[in-house]
């Protein structure tokens, strides 16, 4: 996202009584995409934040415990797709999840750390039917959303989502996949 800024919200004792609005995304999904985009090394595009710290942060996160070592032979520091899972594995062993750069973070952990998805006037996807009246009718207070499929459905654009489904892990990840991404999973229920 740009030009939004947000802070952290420290008290949440009237929640309940404020419209609210989030998005979120299929937790696997998010997971791949973020390899894809900040930890990948056979990426040809120069991503400024993915080259730089993230993948030293996320070694630093799993600590000496891990005998997983970042590539530097493309120039900048990576991880292929099972080394990758691997650590966030190792990190969720540790108990350390919450610790996660954004990219990373469970959103468990996240913005429903506080209040749960039921406690939200609209949880959806970025892809659901009716997400963009669902935003409308919390901005606007009104519970009118009569519009049709088209109108209502916000157009998808983000980065790392072309090429997606080319992406294959090996059963051994998609074992960890599941392991990593079972509470999220929990937390919004059934899709």
């Amino acid at each position: 996202w740009t030009n939004i800024e947000a802070k952290r919200r420290t008290d949440w004792s009237n929640f309940k009584d404020q419209d609210s609005f989030a998005l979120i995304r299929d937790p696997k999904k998010r997971i791949m995409s973020a390899w894809r985009s900040k930890v990948n090394c056979d990426t040809k595009a120069e991503i400024k934040e993915h080259r730089g710290d993230i993948v030293p942060k996320l070694l630093n996160l799993v600590g000496p415990s891990s005998n997983i070592t970042a590539r530097t032979d493309k120039g900048f520091p990576c991880l292929d797709l099972s080394e990758y899972l691997a650590v966030l594995s190792q990190i969720h062993g540790q108990g350390r999840e919450g610790l996660l750069d954004g990219h990373f973070l469970p959103q468990h952990l996240g913005c429903f750390k506080d209040v749960p998805p039921s406690m939200w006037t609209v949880v959806t996807t970025i892809g659901g039917p009716n997400a963009l009246c669902s935003l409308k009718s919390v901005v606007t207070k009104s519970a009118n959303m009569s519009n049709t499929d088209d109108d209502c459905q916000m157009i998808k654009t983000h980065a790392s989502a072309k090429g997606f489904e080319l992406l294959k892990p090996t059963r051994a990840d998609e074992v960890i996949l599941d392991r990593i991404t079972s509470k999220e999973y929990e937390m919004s229920g059934p899709s």
